[in-house]
């Protein structure tokens, strides 16, 4: 065997060695890339419609609020716990996330976002404090196509009384409101 042999020999297993480590790079990069997917996967199979508030919130985007056969829309204002906040044309509008409300994600936003601050975190507490307050509501229920307008009478544990303007009380089960907009007594948004 000739030195030019030898050395052409070693110039062949120096490929060879090249094009395994090229191969076993990419297998590992392929490898990590699927991994990275599946947490990804994971990750968002864990979240709660909540969470996903909160990103929508942190991120500014601008949502449809879908219940029945009604929606609203706007970018949303506050999101915690069940309630996530729409601020509308006419004022804001609670969404009780626990009602089976659909979020469609109209437009996503590349700035302008807002933190998750603190508040109510339930219908309940929301509705409180706006009977404290002393504001008239809003209150759409799609299960039973209801959409009720007037003065809080009470909140209970698990209902709500509202006295409508012709003096007729309902009482609407909690889970079964999708939304609520408080107006303050002058009729301006609450």
């Amino acid at each position: 065997m000739s030195c030019g042999d030898a050395q052409q020999d070693s110039e062949s297993l120096d490929d060879l060695g090249r094009e395994l480590r090229e191969k076993v790079g990419r297998e590992i990069r392929r490898e990590a890339e699927m991994l990275e997917q599946d947490a990804a996967a994971v990750e968002l199979r864990r979240r709660r419609i909540s969470d996903v508030a909160i990103e929508l919130l942190s991120r500014g985007d601008t949502v449809t609020a879908i219940a029945g056969d009604r929606s609203i829309r706007g970018r949303l204002s506050f999101a915690r716990g069940q309630i996530a906040s729409i601020a509308t044309g006419t004022g804001r509008v609670d969404v009780h996330l626990a009602a089976g409300v659909v979020l469609r994600v109209d437009e996503r936003a590349t700035e302008g976002g807002s933190n998750p601050r603190t508040g109510s975190d339930t219908l309940r507490a929301r509705l409180l404090e706006h009977e404290l307050a002393g504001n008239d509501i809003e209150v759409w229920a799609p299960a039973h196509t209801i959409d009720v307008n007037g003065a809080i009478v009470a909140v209970g544990t698990d209902h709500l009384i509202v006295q409508d303007r012709d003096g007729s009380e309902w009482v609407l089960p909690l889970g079964e409101i999708a939304w609520v907009r408080g107006r303050e007594p002058d009729g301006s948004p609450g």
